[in-house]
């Protein structure tokens, strides 16, 4: 039966960062965003109560440790000591697509997106005369919303008709009421939205999850790819809570998370302090830049994990991020305002 304490970044690839020595307990450094970096056992960093189980699926978190125990694990391990065969590169593709998907990374840039989403559309419904521009289609004779209206009230098509023979504005004179009630409502309905978004967000998360923890369509981006393992050698790359990092082609050079039409320069897994899986679309390209540890931060939504404390941590904390999210604030502005249009015009 699976436990209570789900880790959302498997052990298996955090103890790569532990700090150096032969204790028992594997420790590590967590450096978080606004917080002084402490040093923790793994057994509590990148966990969360309850994270893969919803009523509907209570089994998913032990159906991702007979997973990674059988097949991710043992083939980090290989990676580590730079085990390259054809049986253990097969296998990369479904341990990328697993790591990109299993995280509360994920999870958060989802709620974040759907709370954003909501948050826009119900803001922008709660100007009276938004909302009537909106809603003018839908409040007409012979619409649905116009029919149930009349037959909650008694009244008949001819009735209305009648009325509105006798003076046009009669209309307006009723609309205008109701959405000043509707748009004076629109708070309080973005207050029990949002309220429902962890819940909704969470199910869908498990819901995909559930379906496989390592999905085909996302692995099938990543057989082409040409694999190695390099050494870092300014030392010390730490783990972020996004894992896998992605180099694209575009303005936005590194991202958390692939996009279908983004151009795959590089793909970049930290397996432990000093190395990492590169895997490549061009086996002529130049290796990924030094400043991997400022990428890694950037795209850390809460915090990454390393295996010394040091000035250069320290240095890319103060980072973290700044590039985490799917959508730029511009992108997502975008979004909404060509939503609105659409349904305004």
């Amino acid at each position: 039966m699976s436990g209570v304490r789900q880790h959302f970044i498997p052990r298996f690839l955090q103890k790569g960062f532990r700090i150096p020595g032969n204790g028992k307990i594997v420790r590590c450094w967590v450096y978080e965003q606004s917080k002084s970096p402490r040093s923790a056992n793994i057994q509590d960093v990148g966990l969360e109560r309850h994270f893969y189980a919803i009523d509907s699926e209570p089994d998913l978190d032990d159906k991702i440790t007979d997973e990674e125990q059988d097949v991710y694990a043992p083939l980090v391990d290989n990676l580590r000591a730079g085990n390259l065969s054809e049986a253990v590169v097969e296998k990369i593709p479904g341990l990328l697509a697993h790591l990109e998907i299993r995280s509360r990374h994920v999870r958060q840039n989802m709620h974040s997106m759907v709370d954003k989403c909501a948050s826009g559309i119900l803001e922008h419904l709660s100007d009276p005369a938004n909302l009537s521009a909106l809603a003018k289609d839908h409040f007409r004779p012979g619409s649905p919303v116009f029919n149930q209206a009349l037959a909650e009230q008694g009244l008949s098509h001819q009735q209305v008709h009648a009325l509105l023979a006798l003076d046009e504005s009669i209309l307006d004179q009723i609309f205008k009421p109701l959405v000043a009630i509707f748009a004076a409502q629109m708070p309080a309905q973005l207050d029990r939205f949002k309220s429902s978004i962890p819940d909704l967000v969470r199910r869908s998360h498990v819901g995909v999850l559930n379906e496989s923890v390592s999905p085909a369509a996302r692995a099938q981006r990543f057989t082409a790819l040409h694999y190695s393992v390099q050494k870092f050698e300014p030392g010390d790359l730490p783990l972020g809570d996004s894992v896998v990092l992605f180099h694209v082609r575009g303005e936005r050079a590194f991202k958390p998370f692939m996009d279908k039409d983004d151009e795959l320069v590089h793909v970049i897994l930290p397996l432990a302090s000093d190395k990492y899986l590169l895997g490549v679309t061009d086996v002529s390209q130049s290796p990924p830049p030094q400043n991997l540890p400022l990428e890694i931060a950037r795209c850390s939504m809460g915090y990454f994990i390393c295996a010394h404390q040091s000035d250069r941590a320290a240095d890319v904390q103060a980072q973290i991020g700044s590039n985490a999210s799917w959508l730029s604030a511009r992108e997502m502005s975008s979004i909404l305002t060509e939503l609105m249009s659409k349904k305004l015009a």
